[in-house]
């Protein structure tokens, strides 16, 4: 929208007989004409190939600044053609200047129908037009032409410090401030405070904070501004970064021109962030700086708070930092990494250095889970991406293990378009790089795996016969072994107990995996995370532990620092892990990636093994005294196995790992008439003697229990009721036998 104007336009070629000194404004602004003349020439106000910037400025090149100044200069270049004056020639670039110009009514005429492009102007021409341009006319001024233009051009602080006299010539410097000056000035009337720059429509000063590289909910031809969402040509957006503060020209929403870039920025790459500390590399060694706390932070256009900064910022993130001199109200916008179009690794032939786009080379780390992997870790479901910062440094390559496994229940679609898939009756949004035309092979109620990239939406979609479930680190922390409340195929994990799917090989404890858990079944192993030391305990004179290394040698330890300690398969502090190392114990550990210092620990019981009834038919057991090294037997004093008594209960007990053993022997029994079996004896768990209720041992053989004797009164043949029987206990209280 153009300013209105009246009266005198442009005074050209008037010799004036005034030439007086007008005192400067009383406000002290600072000369950069160095600052003003660049941004000049960016809005092409001053040509850009002027390089004696101290040159007069001719009569020519005012109306050329005055005409792009006013919002003009696109327009110029259809006006070319005959003008009123005949110094002007034809068709020149000039009377293009000089037709929009004379069309908003800001040129007349001077005294003898000449142009004089060529001529100097004078401080005079460049206030009176000045003003006009502002909208001031002759009736809103006092005083005589043309002190009471060059007055008011003072008073509005366009003029400060030029010290000039009516009939100066202006130099490209001088005229170059004026302008400056002139676009950031307040036009005459305006209620809304808008300055000359905005009523021209000339120029929007706006900061670039995404694109669609940096920010997946915008379209490629849009950027976020802190004026909003804007539509960009592709030539106009190649011009364009996101960070810096652009000048820039915008009409109906879209940026129709570029400028260029206002103030100057600075870049860091997070490397790591320890509370507003960021850790960067410079020059190919690691520094850092403190976040300045004075500015205000930008991420995906929404105001961060400060001290809230360490949880929006990760590795490879970009801050870029308005890094301008007294310059108020910086700034600083957060980006995200940037990520390539996703590949997916189905059939990916590890020995290949491509997948799709993704080049592999030795320099380029592989991230998967947080941590460092080779190629040949990458699986056929996931997700690949080549990760660069918003400057296109630090690269990396991502691999995302995400995928969800169901039934398809539904393709949503909305606006004619297919933009989600619902498996299980929970609903994904497609990615913008998901190939639909895929979705032709699929149909409602196939079994499939959907494949989610980084941003958490679908990319690629596979038929499967059946759920293996997703891949996740576990930390195996017991088993049978450890626990007789666990089934042989059952282990606790530091995510809770887990069923192992059958076919699968041995689980050890205190060993990290990677595995892959459908609901609570473990239905594949795909690698083992990490070695460990294990000590197998012999006997313990706190704070010393005695054990007995891998070459059979004794040797004593205290218990290591680790940074976790696990006891019966949850987390717990230091004393209470040294408290529970006993005499067959098994200590694991596991050093961290520095090889500096224990990550964990797991502390496990002495594994006392199934409980056994010593009886002359027992051949199983008789073979396990001969064929198994022990240490000694145990039944409140040392015994020898001469010494054991029929219905002895035994436990072979040793650490996991079967290094050291002794034999413990338990021998309580209780005797006495049955009064219940319980619940009922088509399905008995325990039995009732003097109105205390014993559980048989889940090793108690109940197939002695379901035998059909042929009498009327049932099944039970070794437990009837009101029968006096001998229940022989283990030393958990259960039934181990009975006789």
């Amino acid at each position: 929208m153009k300013i209105k104007k009246s009266l005198l336009g442009i005074v050209l070629s008037l010799s004036m007989l005034i030439n007086v000194m007008v005192p400067a404004s009383t406000f002290a602004t600072t000369l950069d004409y160095k600052t003003s003349v660049a941004k000049m020439k960016q809005l092409g106000i001053i040509d850009s190939t002027v390089t004696n910037v101290n040159k007069k400025m001719t009569n020519g090149e005012l109306i050329k600044a005055m005409a792009i100044a006013d919002g003009l200069g696109d327009s110029a270049a259809s006006l070319r053609g005959k003008t009123i004056f005949p110094d002007v020639a034809s068709g020149s670039v000039l009377s293009g200047y000089v037709n929009a110009i004379v069309g908003e009514g800001l040129l007349y005429g001077t005294n003898d129908g000449y142009f004089h492009p060529a001529s100097s102007a004078t401080y005079q021409d460049i206030c009176v037009n000045m003003v006009h341009l502002l909208g001031y006319s002759k009736s809103d001024l006092t005083g005589s032409f043309p002190i009471n233009y060059i007055k008011k051009a003072s008073d509005l602080e366009l003029t400060d410090k030029l010290n000039l006299r009516t009939t100066d010539t202006i130099t490209i410097n001088a005229a170059a401030v004026m302008f400056d000056r002139l676009l950031s000035t307040q036009v005459k009337g305006s209620t809304t405070k808008e300055n000359f720059s905005q009523a021209s429509n000339l120029y929007t000063d706006c900061i670039i904070q995404d694109d669609s590289d940096s920010y997946d909910n915008l379209a490629d031809n849009e950027i976020l501004t802190d004026k909003g969402i804007m539509t960009i040509s592709a030539s106009n957006k190649k011009k364009i970064k996101v960070g810096p503060t652009f000048r820039v020209k915008i009409e109906d929403g879209q940026i129709t021109k570029v400028y260029g870039e206002l103030r100057a920025t600075v870049s860091v790459t997070v490397n790591t962030i320890l509370g507003n500390v960021v850790y960067y590399d410079k020059d190919g060694a690691q520094t850092s700086m403190t976040l300045p706390s004075g500015i205000s932070y930008y991420y995906h256009g929404q105001k961060q708070d400060y001290a809230k900064l360490n949880s929006i910022l990760v590795p490879n993130m970009s801050i870029i930092i308005d890094n301008s001199d007294k310059v108020l109200n910086n700034y600083a916008v957060i980006t995200d990494p940037i990520y390539s179009k996703p590949e997916l690794a189905k059939d990916f032939n590890t020995k290949s250095d491509t997948l799709g786009d993704i080049t592999f080379d030795p320099d380029t780390k592989i991230m998967k889970n947080g941590k460092f992997i080779t190629k040949e870790e990458i699986g056929d479901r996931d997700v690949v991406y080549s990760v660069t910062d918003i400057n296109g440094n630090n690269r990396y390559i991502l691999v995302t293990s995400n995928y969800i496994e169901g039934n398809i229940t539904e393709f949503i679609a909305s606006n004619d378009a297919t933009n989600a898939i619902e498996v299980d009756k929970k609903s994904y949004t497609y990615s913008k790089n998901m190939d639909i035309t895929n979705l032709s092979s699929f149909k409602t109620g196939d079994l499939v795996s959907v494949m989610i990239g980084h941003d958490g939406k679908v990319v690629g979609i596979k038929s499967i016969e059946q759920k293996i479930g997703s891949m996740g680190e576990y930390l195996i922390l017991g088993n049978l072994k450890t626990s007789d409340k666990l089934n042989d195929n059952q282990v606790i994990t530091d995510k809770g107990t887990l069923t192992v799917k059958d076919g699968l090989n041995p689980l050890e404890i205190g060993v990290k995996y990677q595995l892959y858990v459908s609901d609570t079944m473990i239905t594949k192993i795909d690698r083992k995370e990490n070695s460990t030391e294990k000590y197998s305990v012999t006997s313990v004179a706190s704070p010393l532990i005695a054990y007995t290394d891998d070459a059979g040698k004794a040797k004593t330890m205290t218990l290591p620092k680790a940074s976790l300690y696990y006891y019966h398969g949850v987390s717990v502090d230091y004393e209470v892990a040294a408290k529970a190392v006993r005499a067959y114990s098994s200590i694991i550990l596991t050093k961290k990636s520095d090889n500096v210092g224990y990550d964990y620990a797991v502390i496990v019981d002495a594994n006392f093994g199934e409980p056994q009834v010593y009886k002359a038919d027992n051949i199983k057991l008789i073979n396990q005294f001969k064929n198994i090294k022990y240490n000694y037997i145990y039944r409140n004093a040392n015994i020898q196995e001469t010494d054991l008594n029929a219905y002895d209960v035994v436990y072979f007990v040793s650490d996991i790992w079967n290094k050291n053993t002794f034999v413990y022997v338990y021998d309580k029994v209780k005797m006495g008439t049955i009064k219940a079996v319980t619940p009922d004896i088509l399905n008995p768990t325990g039995v009732t003697i003097d109105n205390v209720n014993y559980t048989f041992s889940k090793y108690f053989n109940k197939a002695r229990l379901n035998n059909y004797d042929g009498s009327m009164d049932g099944f039970l043949t070794e437990v009837k009721v009101d029968e006096f029987k001998t229940l022989v206990l283990g030393i958990d209280g259960t039934i181990v036998d009975i006789h």
